[in-house]
């Protein structure tokens, strides 16, 4: 990395650390149950057509008619009352365009409607002046794309108004043959070559607006020895660290107080947009700060739509929208950018929620008519925290074991003990280490050590770098199923149906097996003995992650920790229902990625009598190595009320995946329960036992 990028690097992760603090894992399941409980929307349906070019004769054939029924219903002008108003300006749009049918055709279009972000019959950036013929809120009211395209067209000779709006005039230029607008003379737009990729940010359980992932956009021109583009597997060369990005996202004032940044996200009182700025910062974030994995999904786009989106990009940087942290966030947005070069329908999903994983999941799916996928390659991009653990494990065992010591100690003179290329190796590791802790916490300690490092580095020869040291792939969370979910139990004891907003099973293909999340399910079942629906459970928030206590690398988190709350049936009080909030801490243990144990001690606070219990909880995950599409999980859970006796409950799961979007599983559920005999005098105790055998199906949408 070249020492000017260095530079600007640290001093915007030392910047971020002095200006941004994380939420707290109180004030995230606020924000999270603020932002569930609004989550009704109105969902409404787009229309878009997959046409990426006009022929203007089918376009006089097929619309004329529509096109007249509109002129006269909706008061639209005739070609000759535009024209005699466009010579005042020296402009003759009939020219142009050979008929008022043309133009109406061109207005309907889906692709100049998605220029116009006009959407559900309205149009949608908020900012002034990003468009001509309502500039203002209160002549939006009345906004119509035909008008729009006429004051588009009216400008063409003006070239404050060509630069600033070059994907207008690109795909005007390329819809009408005698339009003839040179960007060229534009000296602030874009290179219209560069590739364009959209990337899938990891969740963040930290941080409740992190929870489901995030969406970024990069454009990049590296081109390799034979002409084509090229990227490095698992690395950001210094290039790549310096192509633009674009982030949506809230404009927050600092300081923002946490309860008004939930308020004013859930309602939409923040207004957002596109920023631009080198990857190398968002990589800072995302990558170095938070230690999120990130894929690169790189889009293949013929040379128009390429260009068309990359000055798109330009003219949404000037775009200011309302934003809605459940619906119109980062992935909406960003899935909108693909429908403007594509008939892929990325923000019509018929639910009141929009996590960005809906994006990836129509990216992975989607082909056009004639088979071609809208994905050139992916490239897996592991955090520091990923690439630092994955390189340790790989090193010798006295090798590590001197790393480790330096670590905890502090002191370089354990490092004597290894030969010249041994201190190289690892010296180059706690340089990298040593940056990844500057990352978490900038300080002057710190940075003495780095240096510290440094000088004894330059001082030996160069031998075997960490760059040596392979990366293990990783699958990208898009290859799981989708996120919302419906699933139905038919058990010896009654029958459940049950609907779920989003959820990370980590028994699932492709998931994390050491993270579990879940929000708003509500699940009814059939009681076979009562012959009647009834509620059966609300989970309204349900997190966990798994640290592994046997991670090699010192210094590592190592405590395990979990989140309810919702309502649910009472263990103790039969036909009885409790609202509840649950919080566990624990340790955990990995074999790689296909094998988890884990224990948790846990405390709930509910609305029945003693308001508390106490639980001890003990798990086992196990998945397939060879074929992920299998899984199994085991737990126990004995659970303490006063004046109650122990209640234990041990589940087995099996996990068959039939396809990406449904599995089948076969639980068997066990509780039993010591109660005191109140009709004996010794108060003997008599055993409660209760066991049942369930198949279930879970679809995910």
């Amino acid at each position: 990395m070249p020492d000017v990028l260095l530079m600007k690097y640290m001093r915007f992760i030392s910047a971020k650390r002095l200006n941004k603090k994380h939420t707290s894992i109180l004030s995230g399941v606020l924000f999270s149950s603020l932002c569930l409980l609004t989550a009704t929307q109105k969902i409404y349906a787009i229309q878009t057509s997959s046409d990426v070019s006009i022929n203007q004769a089918t376009i006089h054939k097929t619309t004329i008619n529509q096109a007249s029924t509109k002129q006269a219903t909706n008061g639209h002008n005739t070609l000759h009352d535009i024209n005699h108003r466009a010579s005042q300006q020296q402009i003759d749009i009939s020219a142009i365009v050979d008929s008022d049918a043309t133009l109406q055709a061109l207005a309907n279009h889906h692709q100049w409607q998605h220029l116009l972000f006009y959407k559900n019959n309205k149009p949608e950036v908020i900012s002034a002046d990003f468009y001509l013929s309502a500039p203002t809120a209160q002549s939006r009211q009345n906004f119509s794309p035909y008008q729009e395209l006429i004051a588009t067209l009216k400008n063409s000779n003006n070239p404050e108004v060509v630069c600033r709006f070059p994907a207008r005039y690109f795909w005007l230029n390329h819809q009408l043959p005698k339009l003839s607008v040179d960007l060229k003379a534009c000296p602030q737009l874009p290179e219209t070559s560069e590739k364009i990729s959209l990337i899938l940010v990891s969740s963040y359980l930290k941080n409740p607006a992190s929870t489901f992932g995030h969406v970024l956009i990069k454009t990049h021109d590296f081109i390799d020895e034979s002409g084509s583009f090229a990227i490095p597997e698992h690395q950001l060369s210094s290039e790549d660290l310096l192509n633009n990005s674009y982030n949506f996202g809230a404009r927050i004032p600092e300081n923002e107080n946490g309860v008004m940044y939930a308020i004013k996200g859930l309602f939409g009182w923040y207004d957002a947009g596109f920023s631009e700025s080198e990857f190398f910062k968002q990589d800072a974030v995302y990558s170095k700060t938070e230690q999120r994995d990130m894929w690169e999904y790189v889009l293949n786009l013929d040379e128009f739509n390429t260009q068309l989106l990359n000055y798109h990009l330009y003219e949404a940087k000037s775009a200011r929208f309302d934003y809605y942290f459940i619906k119109q966030n980062c992935g909406y947005r960003s899935g909108e950018l693909l429908e403007l070069v594509s008939d892929i329908k990325t923000t019509q999903r018929t639910s009141p929620w929009y996590a960005p994983d809906f994006v990836f999941d129509q990216l992975v799916e989607y082909s056009d008519d004639k088979g071609k996928p809208l994905i050139e390659s992916v490239r897996y991009l592991p955090s520091e925290q990923t690439q630092l653990r994955q390189q340790f494990v790989q090193l010798e065992k006295p090798l590590q074991t001197v790393i480790n010591d330096f670590i905890r100690q502090e002191d370089i003179s354990v490092l004597e003990t290894l030969s010249p290329d041994k201190q190289a190796l690892a010296l180059e590791f706690l340089i990298s280490h040593r940056n990844y802790k500057l990352s978490q916490d900038d300080t002057e300690h710190d940075h003495a050590i780095k240096k510290q490092l440094l000088s004894k580095r330059f001082m030996l020869p160069a031998g075997k770098t960490l760059a040596d040291l392979p990366l293990q792939n990783k699958p990208s969370p898009a290859l799981s199923n989708k996120t919302s979910q419906a699933h139905v139990s038919l058990s010896t004891k009654d029958s459940q149906f049950g609907v779920a907003l989003f959820v990370k099973d980590p028994l699932n293909t492709y998931t994390d097996i050491d993270k579990r999340f879940k929000a708003v399910q509500l699940s009814v079942r059939y009681d076979y003995d009562k012959s009647k629906p009834e509620f059966d459970e609300f989970v309204f928030l349900d997190m966990q992650q798994i640290e592994n206590m046997a991670q090699p690398l010192a210094g590592e988190p190592r405590m395990s920790w979990q989140l309810q709350t919702g309502v649910k049936p009472d263990l103790f009080e039969q036909d009885k229902h409790i609202a509840y909030a649950q919080a566990g801490v624990g340790m955990g243990a990995k074999s790689g990625e296909h094998l988890l144990g884990y224990g948790m001690v846990n405390a709930s606070v509910h609305d029945q009598d003693s308001h508390l219990d106490a639980s001890l909880e003990l798990g086992l995950r196990i998945k397939n190595p060879k074929q992920q599409q299998q899984s199994a999980q085991l737990s126990y859970i004995a659970t303490k009320r006063a004046s109650h006796e122990v209640v234990q409950q041990a589940q087995l799961t099996l996990r068959q995946q039939i396809n990406k979007n449904n599995d089948i599983r076969l639980v068997a559920d066990y509780i039993h329960q010591e109660q005191p005999d109140n009709s004996q005098k010794n108060h003997n105790q008599k055993n409660n036992n209760d066991s049942s055998l369930s198949v279930v199906w879970h679809h995910y949408w």
